[in-house]
């Protein structure tokens, strides 16, 4: 690795002033080396004008030297000038100053080729010279007696070295490295954890509803109909027909291009397996996406599931959702939090990896803001956060513990903070270290963590290195950095439960350093619009009202949470146009979720009187039984009618709904057909009917005449009785006249009266009437 820049070689020449600088002696049994694998050609620290020989270290053994042990330095060299190196020789240099702060690791990594290397402690003469563009191997061995440290239990930590190449007494080349010396009986332990995203592409329903689609072609009419498209309902690993059928069928190629060899998830799985100190945060649809997949998928499922034994496994949200879009949408609905119902949806494959998983959040952004950490706290209280290393640095701290509280609106969420350092160098070792090589990487491992082991607080501080979702690993480099880890003496490895157990107890606060606070609100251009996140809430909630009319909605809503949230994959950030497709495949499966109940009717009705009945017709294509109302709404007040009584429609089949009409007066009247739930939501398109209204004369005017007749009999009984009678209106009492003429006086009394007379009678009887005599 070359050394160049003046700023790297000032922060040298300042370590070198600070560190105090001892002289020692040698000793003890090796951790071993790390080598580059044979057939992989080595970086090298690059050439320069001044220094035209390419230099990499290959390999440090022991990586951890000890008193008494002998030192080799194994390097290979290239000759990129254009003059033959005649007299090349190889000389191993220490630099005998501590390190005592992470600050001077990284200053040796950057020092220029002008900077102090260290003190000459072995030298091997190369028996040819090295023609342009020539490679060659060189090995130099420190005898034990010339390492030249103290054995003291206070002189143990990293030092400088370096492979230094000559010709006669002209330096032609260099690269730099870090010897561990470990002189102490009894040495401290640095908490280190390693956390790496295990995500694929973005989740796609499109591809699953291709998938269950020839699933069901394959399966024939004995297996009865496909599943529901969804990344939920996705097959298993040993679905029969999955294996015998076509092996690209419901696959996605972006998904077997990530496990195929060389790919991303291939070349992870190659570099972590090996190391169950490493914790796995696993996206449950990569997983139910690759037990559907192709053989190469599902033999990636397989191996990583193996792998997964003794390892800690955490449970990302379904499709790994993009936390700052759904928080920047507005605040949490109890009935459609995306969040929450991400978290929610059940995996179909994998249960060995979900049986003890966690489950974790991960921000999209490096640095999230407030609005993000309230929606986490709020959504999935007691889940913690995983944010970006450059998020919330620590003022006045070197290596300030990872887990830290965050007291948002929402309430506090612990968020796990990575190790930029750690976290950048097995992230991406050659931007670290230009020019490094497996054995490079693992020395530089090594020193950041004995200087964290020796530092004051090391016993409560937890360090978390975090590899991001994209991750690239190149597998060698990474193999050496993590069994270097794994195998140091000072290194105590921590899962992150145990990080957040000690930090729940109050011993993981490292110096107490004080952290920064999250931006207020912000938002990248890449996100998805809070527009599009409503949208697709709304859809959750709209399919949960309609699934309240059948017994069991789970059933009818089954796959449908995947396919909703599937759209909201921080991997979608790269794909804005697919994304879009991926809404509305997503929305359009949902409103497919929503159909099925249907009103038959006529077009158009007449009524020809002032009540009839209409019949609907009402059908349910769904395979559970539907309970509905029915709904007529005329468009006009002659007509008038009232919602049928909740109806239940067996599964695949039609129920007539008899209901009735009242018509008070002549007209041509819409009326609006609507099929609802027992709390009224809308479960059809509403649908029309024309209806002509002719109530008859005698069921209209009957009843009018009829109270004009009462009127009239109650008004004369009323007037009658109001003038009672005359000499002409009503009844007079005449005397019977034969009872009279036979009428014998009382003896000794006056003879009667004689009646009136004839002419009496005639006077008195009008002019036009004679009486009979």
């Amino acid at each position: 690795m070359r050394l160049r820049g003046t700023a790297g070689r000032a922060r040298a020449v300042t370590a070198a002033v600070l560190a105090a600088c001892v002289v020692a002696l040698s000793g003890a049994p090796a951790l071993g080396s790390t080598a580059v694998p044979a057939g992989v050609p080595a970086p090298a620290a690059p050439s320069t004008d001044d220094l035209p020989v390419s230099v990499a270290i290959t390999a440090v053994a022991p990586q951890v030297l000890e008193p008494g042990e002998d030192l080799t330095v194994t390097a290979t060299l290239r000759n990129d000038g254009d003059e033959v190196v005649e007299q090349p020789r190889a000389s191993v240099r220490i630099y005998r100053y501590r390190m005592s702060t992470r600050e001077q690791v990284s200053a040796w990594a950057d020092a220029g080729d002008s900077s102090p290397i260290g003190d000459v402690a072995a030298v091997t003469t190369l028996d040819t010279p090295l023609e342009p563009g020539a490679t060659t191997t060189v090995q130099v061995t420190v005898p034990a007696a010339d390492v030249g440290l103290l054995r003291t239990d206070d002189a143990w930590g990293p030092r400088g070295l370096t492979l230094d190449v000559g010709d006669g007494r002209s330096r032609v080349g260099l690269d730099r490295s870090y010897l561990l010396w470990d002189s102490a009986d009894d040495l401290p332990s640095a908490h280190v954890g390693v956390l790496s995203a295990v995500v694929g592409p973005a989740t796609d329903p499109s591809v699953d509803d291709a998938g269950d689609e020839a699933a069901g072609d394959a399966a024939g009419d004995t297996a009865g109909a496909a599943p529901s498209p969804s990344p939920s309902a996705s097959p298993s690993a040993d679905d029969g027909a999955t294996e015998q059928g076509d092996d690209t069928a419901g696959s996605d190629d972006r998904l077997t291009a990530l496990t195929a060899a060389g790919g991303r998830l291939s070349k992870l799985l190659q570099a972590t397996a090996d190391h169950p100190f490493v914790s796995w945060a696993v996206d449950p649809a990569l997983v139910d996406g690759a037990a559907a997949g192709t053989r190469a998928d599902q033999a990636w499922l397989t191996a990583l599931t193996g792998a997964a034994e003794d390892r800690e496994v955490l449970r990302l949200p379904w499709a790994d959702p993009d936390l700052a879009a759904v928080a920047h949408a507005g605040a949490a609905d109890g009935t459609a939090d995306l969040l929450a119902l991400a978290r929610g949806v059940a995996s179909t494959s994998g249960a060995d990896l979900w049986a003890d998983a966690d489950p974790v959040l991960w921000a999209a952004d490096d640095v999230p803001d407030q609005v993000t950490a309230a929606r986490a706290a709020q959504s999935d209280p007691g889940t913690p956060l995983v944010v970006g290393p450059d998020a919330m640095p620590a003022r006045g701290s070197e290596s300030p513990s990872s887990p830290t509280t965050v007291d948002t609106p929402g309430g506090s969420v612990t968020a796990l903070v990575p190790d930029p350092t750690l976290s950048d160098l097995l992230s991406d070792p050659a931007t670290s270290q230009p020019g490094v090589t497996p054995a490079t990487a693992a020395q530089r491992v090594l020193a950041e963590t004995a200087v964290l082991a020796r530092s004051d607080d090391a016993r409560s501080t937890y360090v978390l290195a975090a590899t991001p979702r994209d991750w690239q690993p190149s597998t060698a480099i990474t193999q050496a950095q993590l069994a270097a880890l794994g195998s140091a003496p000072w290194v105590e490895t921590a899962t992150v439960a145990e990080m957040l157990t000690a930090h729940a107890a109050g011993r993981a606060d490292g110096d107490d350093a004080e952290r920064a606070a999250l931006p207020e609100s912000q938002r990248t251009d890449t996100e998805l619009t809070p527009a599009w996140v409503n949208a697709l809430a709304a859809q959750w909630r709209s399919a949960g009202e309609f699934a309240a009319v059948v017994p069991d909605p789970a059933a009818l809503l089954r796959g449908l949470d995947a396919d909703l949230v599937a759209p909201l994959a921080v991997a979608w950030r790269d794909d804005p146009d697919g994304r879009a497709a991926a809404i509305n495949d997503a929305i359009a499966e949902s409103q497919q979720r929503q159909s099925g109940l249907d009103v038959l009717l006529n077009e158009q009705f007449t009524v020809i009187s002032s009540s009839a009945q209409i019949s609907v017709a009402v059908s349910n294509e769904l395979d559970q039984p539907a309970r509905v109302r029915v709904e007529l709404r005329p468009q006009k007040a002659c007509l008038d009618t009232a919602r049928s009584p909740v109806t239940e429609v067996a599964p695949n089949a039609d129920t007539t709904v008899t209901m009735t009409l009242r018509a008070s007066a002549n007209c041509d009247v819409t009326v609006d057909v609507s099929l609802v739930s027992e709390t009224g939501r809308q479960l059809a398109t509403p649908q029309q009917f024309s209806a002509r209204v002719a109530p008859t004369i005698e069921s209209v005017g009957g009843i009018v005449v009829g109270v004009l007749l009462a009127l009239v009999l109650a008004f004369g009984i009323w007037r009658t009785v109001r003038r009672g009678q005359t000499s002409r209106r009503g009844a007079r009492v005449v005397r019977d006249a034969t009872s009279g003429r036979d009428a014998t006086p009382p003896p000794g009394g006056p003879a009667p009266a004689p009646e009136h007379t004839p002419a009496d009678r005639s006077a008195a009887a009008p002019p036009d009437r004679q009486d009979q005599p």
